[in-house]
């Protein structure tokens, strides 16, 4: 089979596999700290890379990309209970709005400043940016819907392969010499 017998919609799904799954690794980091274990403030932000990585792997099927189309849950036969929409909306909106654009109305900054001693004119800036983990009370509700996305995606590529020839495909942009 070569790849004029292979979709974009097929290689999407495909590509979603591999996108669902890095999201699920990243949240693994994440689910390693208990609840009840207090942690640093450095380690709080390293988590957070990890959340944020979660949720731009996440959302990379459901978003534009050149040559290839959205994802949508009804491609992969989802029928989303209103919890899961809610969650799959909260993705969107944190990608879109923190963690891949900065938007005002998603802002948590702050700033002040004190003076060096009563006698000095310099002024120190202090600041103290957002590095919240936004999805940790809902870890396991994120991830058991990952992990439903992804099972529904592998069916639907076992399904598309099925009563076919063998397939032999391979995109890898560092063959294009």
């Amino acid at each position: 089979m070569d790849e004029a017998d292979f979709s974009a919609g097929d290689i999407r799904i495909i590509q979603a596999m591999a996108d669902f799954q890095m999201a699920l690794s990243a949240l693994d980091f994440v689910s390693e700290v208990s609840p009840d274990e207090p942690i640093s403030r450095i380690e709080r932000r390293r988590l957070r890379c990890f959340e944020d990585a979660a949720v731009v792997a996440y959302w990379r099927p459901f978003s534009y990309s050149n040559g290839l189309p959205k994802l949508t849950l009804e491609t992969l036969g989802i029928t989303a209970t209103t919890e899961q929409l809610t969650l799959h909306e909260r993705l969107k909106e944190r990608r879109n709005k923190v963690i891949a654009h900065t938007d005002v109305d998603r802002m948590r900054l702050v700033l002040s400043t004190f003076r060096v001693s009563e006698d000095s004119e310099i002024m120190m800036p202090q600041y103290n940016f957002d590095d919240a983990l936004e999805f940790y009370p809902n870890l396991d509700t994120l991830i058991m819907w990952i992990r439903i996305l992804h099972q529904a995606a592998t069916r639907a590529i076992f399904k598309r392969v099925q009563g076919r020839r063998e397939i032999h495909f391979k995109r890898d942009h560092t063959d294009q010499g």
